[in-house]
């Protein structure tokens, strides 16, 4: 009798030995997969960044890139500039030129073309475009008399792909894009194009107008270069900053 009570006693420690074991291995077990869990949560390698925007999306630019406005990217400044009356403002990094030429204008037509009239367009500088064109059109008027009811300036400013900043190139940023690779911008080296600088003021009723074998000598405007006459016809190519 006590040899199988002492048996009994035995296996029953045992059962209780068992299922407190296996109380235990399954406890531990949770806590691990639990704390596998939190550390590839934690540790695993974090999903990749979202890419980068596009140029046309705010990106960064390139020469060649599809900018904001629709046209292609010829100049990538070093540090910010102004361009006074775009949207950038003082904060510029960027021109882009629409992909393919206007019909070729004269300078301008109107009030402004009359002789001995002097539009008020000097700016020769990357940053004095808009200006000028804003003055050949009549938006920044002075006098009211001198302006171009007609021609590049009028061509180049209007509302090409949904933007309205566009406008003709001052001699600086005229020479810029005729410098870029015309495989990317689509210029004609055999065209001349108008900027939007006028000419010196002892020649009156002049314009600058440049073309792609010009600006491998000088991108200055008159001289050597001479101005044109502001009633011939070159090509026009709007730009815009950004």
């Amino acid at each position: 009798m006590r040899s199988r009570l002492g048996a009994s006693a035995i296996g029953f420690a045992l059962v209780v030995a068992v299922v407190a074991g296996c109380s235990s291995t399954t406890a531990g077990s949770t806590s691990a997969v639990q704390d596998a869990a939190t550390a590839g949560s934690s540790g695993a390698p974090a999903a990749s960044a979202a890419a980068a925007p596009s140029c046309a999306d705010g990106g960064a630019c390139q020469i060649g890139d599809v900018g904001p406005g629709g046209g292609i990217v010829f100049y990538v400044a070093s540090k910010p500039f102004t361009e006074t009356g775009a949207a950038c403002a003082s904060n510029c990094s960027y021109l882009e030129a629409q992909p393919t030429d206007l019909s070729p204008a004269a300078w301008c037509t109107g009030p402004g073309a009359a002789p001995k009239y002097m539009v008020d367009a000097p700016g020769t500088a990357i940053g004095t475009g808009y200006t000028n064109t804003n003055s050949m059109i009549g938006t920044y008027m002075n006098p009211p008399a001198n302006i171009c009811t007609g021609g590049a300036g009028n061509e180049a400013a209007a509302t090409w792909g949904g933007t309205s900043d566009w406008f003709l190139p001052a001699v600086a940023e005229l020479f810029a894009l005729l410098s870029a690779p015309t495989s990317v911008t689509g210029i004609s080296a055999e065209n001349s194009y108008w900027s939007s600088t006028f000419g010196k003021a002892a020649q009156n009723s002049t314009a600058c107008a440049l073309m792609v074998v010009t600006v491998n000598a000088n991108e200055n405007c008159p001289s050597p270069v001479q101005p044109s006459m502001i009633n011939g016809v070159f090509s026009v190519r709007p730009v815009r900053a950004f």
